[in-house]
């Protein structure tokens, strides 16, 4: 699959001029015939955690989308925009802006739902997958990730954004099944990113977010559209846009190790040079297992192993005031470590109980869950 990697500084949500640069972003990839052809039926997987409103920079933005619709458009007008948000209905909130576009661009929105499945024969970890059946009906998928840290895979771009796919209780499923392993759970993400690949990925990185993401970060104008027809590729060449080490994210890390077989990824860049869009200052989110490697050099395995681990793992804090007890993280934890406690108000965690999925800061539309790094950890990571 071409690893050439196109880049577009954009610094505001001009539909016009979101429209020139994707087009040009094309003609360096070889042409919109080289992934669209005339008539195709087509499906926009956006990115939407859950219903919000674009500027909190949690969703894809609707004029970005808008803007990808436009350019299909000259080519086929059988398009349908969808996902699978934590929780509220994507296709009937009003919050994203969504329903306006396809109002005005005359496409579809739709919620996926569980009633497909999708085989990689060649999977490190996972053979099959329960998805939307849209990803099988439709002659193309264009994946709209958007740039944003991940509490749980360091940053979420084009390869985690095809787990919206995976619609109703499989995504909480599959963070059960690998526990706190997260590069079981990064194998799990390029398995199925391999076993259905997108056509063309779009990235959204006019505003961006950093710190306590996806949901609950806040927006930066890190000013880039990214554009690639490989996902992997895409995700190797955004971080360093940010000033991260590619290396950090963690299905990067099982694609290297267990794709390319250790070999260094070897991207082309067209368009600007990542130099000259360089966002500085970019804050991550904290990485557990960079303590944790550091610690195993220094401690036996065992009980002092676990007391350690427990006071340099980044924790969930769930936060009182600004919690509406709606619920959305109790619902959603696959291990049931949460529960509403009515006479103190707040969320309780059995952090036992607990993998560190933190699927349930993931989904939180009030930032009422925050991830924090124990001192410990702070001062050990200070020190790689």
């Amino acid at each position: 699959m071409n690893r050439t990697v196109v880049i577009k500084k954009c610094m505001e949500y001009k539909l016009e001029e979101i429209v020139h640069h994707l087009e040009s972003s094309l003609e360096m990839l070889g042409g919109l015939d080289r992934f669209v052809g005339p008539k195709e039926k087509v499906l926009i997987k956006v990115n939407c955690l859950f219903p919000s409103e674009p500027e909190k920079a949690v969703i894809t933005h609707p004029v970005f989308l808008q803007a990808v619709i436009r350019v299909l458009k000259r080519n086929t007008r059988d398009i349908i925009v969808g996902d699978s948000p934590g929780f509220g209905n994507f296709a009937a909130s009003n919050k994203t802006g969504y329903k306006k576009v396809a109002a005005e661009e005359g496409v579809k929105l739709v919620d996926f739902a569980e009633d497909g499945e999708i085989r990689n024969e060649n999977g490190i970890s996972y053979k099959s997958f329960k998805v939307t059946n849209y990803v099988n009906t439709v002659d193309k998928v264009i994946n709209l990730p958007k740039l944003k840290t991940h509490g749980l895979m360091y940053m979420t771009l084009a390869v985690k954004n095809m787990l919206g796919t995976v619609a109703g209780t499989g995504k909480p499923s599959y963070h059960m099944r690998a526990g706190r392993d997260k590069l079981l759970f990064a194998r799990m993400l390029v398995d199925l990113y391999m076993a259905k690949p997108p056509a063309l990925n779009i990235l959204d990185g006019i505003i961006g977010m950093e710190g306590n993401g996806p949901g609950g970060g806040e927006p930066v104008n890190t000013g880039v559209i990214v554009m690639s027809e490989n996902g992997f590729a895409l995700d190797y060449v955004v971080p360093q846009i940010v000033g991260i080490n590619p290396d950090r994210v963690y299905t990067n890390i099982v694609y290297k190790k267990n794709i390319l077989k250790g070999i260094a990824m070897d991207v082309e860049i067209k368009g600007e040079k990542i130099a000259d869009v360089l966002y500085t200052g970019f804050k991550p989110v904290a990485d557990a297992d960079e303590s944790g490697k550091q610690m195993k050099k220094g401690f036996v395995f065992g009980f002092i192993y676990k007391v350690i681990m427990d006071l340099i793992t980044p924790k969930q804090i769930y936060l009182k005031a600004p919690c509406t007890a709606c619920l959305s993280c109790v619902k959603a934890c696959p291990v049931d470590a949460l529960v509403y406690d009515k006479k103190k108000k707040r969320i309780i965690c059995d952090y036992d109980k607990c993998i560190r999925c933190f699927i349930c800061q993931e989904i939180c539309p009030e930032k009422a869950i925050v991830i924090r790094e124990p001192f410990l950890g702070k001062l050990m990571n200070k020190k790689k």
